[in-house]
């Protein structure tokens, strides 16, 4: 899963300005990527992946189903406003370069919609 997770990470990182990692590089779970989204709202931007069908979280796996930050966020991105432009992205078994690529462009469309 590694190689379409880092594959994921770098066609949004380097589609998408104002973006960055959060975390590690190499040091984390092969599946998951978390990524700031500079000026753009998490819970617009995932309205708008879900429309397309990704499914994406705004929070850690620990306190996926609250609104507020999790600790983990919080140590990651202590500034309020900076944990609120963070979407994780998670793969599974299953998941295939056509997906990858489709996420990526839904990502993309979604943030030129909402950074407009």
């Amino acid at each position: 899963m590694r190689p379409l997770r880092d594959a994921l990470e770098d066609g949004i990182l380097s589609w998408i300005t104002n973006t960055e990692l959060n975390g590690h590089k190499t040091q984390r779970l092969a599946n998951t990527t978390n990524i700031t989204f500079r000026g753009i709202e998490s819970e617009a931007l995932l309205i708008l992946l879900d429309q397309e069908g990704i499914c994406a979280s705004s929070g850690s796996a620990c306190l996926a189903d609250s609104d507020e930050p999790s600790h983990v966020v919080k140590a990651m991105k202590p500034d309020s406003t900076a944990s609120r432009q963070m979407i994780r992205f998670s793969l599974c078994a299953k998941s295939n370069a056509i997906e990858i690529k489709t996420a990526m462009t839904a990502v993309h469309t979604a943030v030129r919609m909402l950074a407009a």
